[in-house]
């Protein structure tokens, strides 16, 4: 799912004239976030970005991040910040890997969005609380987090009346 939220929402942006690939044209890169289990492969031809979630051939940049890093470049943390606490690892070419990390600065995604497009507007707008919700308790550790989504969406859409976030509960 995330693999498929992230290609739309970024071909979106592309295609809306807020993003452009640039120098990541004819490139492609493959990410890897092992804490979460997670391999993403961008190919970026023809204006628009594909994203697998298996590698299928090389790619020009290997990149390698841990999940704070991971979740710092979907904040429009500076490539050059997490290279320098080595937090991210990169063998090929860095001026490609420097060109995503501009291009994720660039996307201000909208998660509410990009979900009523599957659930509705009123799913997509209590999920977006939850995030909000979990984005203001940086000390949780990641898996707390994750629990906490799952717990409150599925509370929401079981019984919404005895969710926190019925009724304004939570801004």
């Amino acid at each position: 799912m995330l693999r498929l939220a992230l290609e739309k929402t970024l071909n979106l942006l592309i295609a809306n004239g807020s993003v452009r690939l640039g120098k990541l044209e004819d490139h492609s890169i493959a990410l890897h976030v092992p804490e979460l289990g997670l391999s993403l492969y961008f190919v970026c031809i023809n204006s628009r970005i594909y994203v697998f979630e298996a590698q299928q051939q090389g790619s020009d940049v290997d990149i390698t991040l841990n999940r704070s890093a991971f979740l710092s470049l979907f904040k429009g943390k500076d490539l050059k910040e997490l290279l320098a606490n080595d937090e991210v690892v990169i063998s090929g070419n860095v001026k490609v890997a420097q060109a995503l990390s501009d291009l994720f600065a660039e996307a201000a995604i909208d998660i509410e969005e990009l979900v009523s497009q599957y659930t509705g507007d009123i799913v997509a707008h209590q999920l977006g609380k939850v995030i909000r919700f979990a984005k203001k308790r940086p000390d949780d550790s990641l898996n707390d987090i994750v629990e906490t989504l799952k717990d409150d969406l599925a509370t929401l859409l079981v019984a919404p009346s005895r969710s926190r976030f019925f009724n304004g509960g939570v801004k």
